[in-house]
């Protein structure tokens, strides 16, 4: 997370200054509201963070969509939110646990595990049926796809332009 990203609950007063939040290992998150600080005589500062979870959920939902390849810190976040170790992920992106720890640390380019990470956090949060719904649509676009692509030429051309004609009749 190279930019700086603030965090704010919808309805409530917005702070005077806004709390950089280091604790989930994210660099450049703030929060504009939903956060105490009060001093405590026998403890000194204490900081409340309302709706962690919440929030934990917002700044995955952050990493997801954005357009940048996936800092170390991010898939690190990503991997923790989803209660994966090193090895479990490593065994669902069929690479070794060296691997998943140097894109960790930003040694190793991610290439196509950073779309599966992405991917695997969305169907994580998502509830079971969502879920079920998500993959239908998936494999209902892949499954065809595929199955043309095992025809021959001449038969996928007039797939191509049945679908080619499709798309304009929606667009008309």
């Amino acid at each position: 997370m190279n930019v700086r990203a603030e965090f704010y609950i919808k309805g409530r007063r917005l702070l005077d200054k806004p709390f950089h939040l280091k604790a989930i290992g994210l660099p450049n998150v703030h929060l504009l509201n939903g956060v105490s600080i009060e001093q405590d005589a026998d403890y000194g500062t204490l900081i409340t963070i309302e709706d962690i979870p919440g929030l934990h959920r917002a700044v995955g939902l952050y990493i997801v969509a954005k357009s940048d390849e996936l800092t170390g810190s991010e898939f690190r976040f990503l991997r923790k939110e989803m209660n994966l170790t090193q090895e479990a992920l490593a065994d669902r992106l069929r690479v070794n646990v060296q691997t998943v720890a140097n894109y960790e640390k930003g040694k190793t380019s991610m290439g196509a595990a950073d779309a599966a990470v992405r991917a695997l956090y969305t169907l994580h949060i998502l509830s079971d049926e969502a879920d079920v719904n998500l993959i239908r649509a998936f494999a209902g676009a892949i499954i065809p796809a595929r199955r043309a692509a095992k025809l021959p030429e001449r038969s996928r051309k007039k797939i191509a332009g049945s679908w080619r004609e499709a798309g304009q009749r929606k667009a008309a």
